[in-house]
């Protein structure tokens, strides 16, 4: 379920498509490993919410790529074969959209427990999960209690 609110989201549900398969597209997902796509529900919705800001740049860049996929193959972009929509994606790769889409969307996965824990990573903060911290001697930070300001004070100002 997105955390978005459907009054903030700015894609259309076509646009949300488009993204979804170029994520897809992108990152697929691995049956040998077990581990979901970018297009999942889960991690999709996480990249919808880090491109909400991108959407004046983005929005015509899927559209440019909707038109161009017409254009060249007749139907729409979601009605190719995986071959023409890479081909389409490698021929746009000037768009800074991609650029975003890309990082956008390797950082959601990656964010993503399941992908975490399937490449050897904790799924969990690492604190508190246990780890111990040796206690330091902290009469060594008394030197610099001590030492005078060095920074700059801002002037206080007064009202005129």
């Amino acid at each position: 379920m997105s955390n978005l609110i459907g009054s903030d989201n700015p894609y259309s549900d076509d646009e949300r498509q488009l993204l979804r398969e170029i994520a897809g597209l992108l990152i697929p997902a691995s049956s040998e490993y077990g581990i979901p796509g970018a297009d999942d529900e889960r991690i999709f919705d996480n990249i919808l919410v880090s491109i909400i800001r991108l959407a004046p740049t983005l929005k015509p860049k899927l559209h440019d790529l909707q038109a161009l996929a017409e254009e060249r193959y007749g139907p729409d972009f979601l009605n190719l074969s995986q071959v023409d929509k890479t081909t389409l994606l490698r021929d746009q790769i000037n768009y800074a959209f991609l650029k975003h889409l890309i990082t956008a969307t390797a950082t959601a996965y990656y964010q993503d427990g399941r992908v975490l824990e399937t490449i050897g990573l904790k799924s969990t903060p690492p604190f508190p999960g246990g780890h111990d911290i040796e206690q330091g001697d902290w009469s060594l930070l008394e030197p610099v209690k001590a030492r005078a300001p060095f920074y700059r004070k801002v002037p206080s100002r007064t009202s005129e």
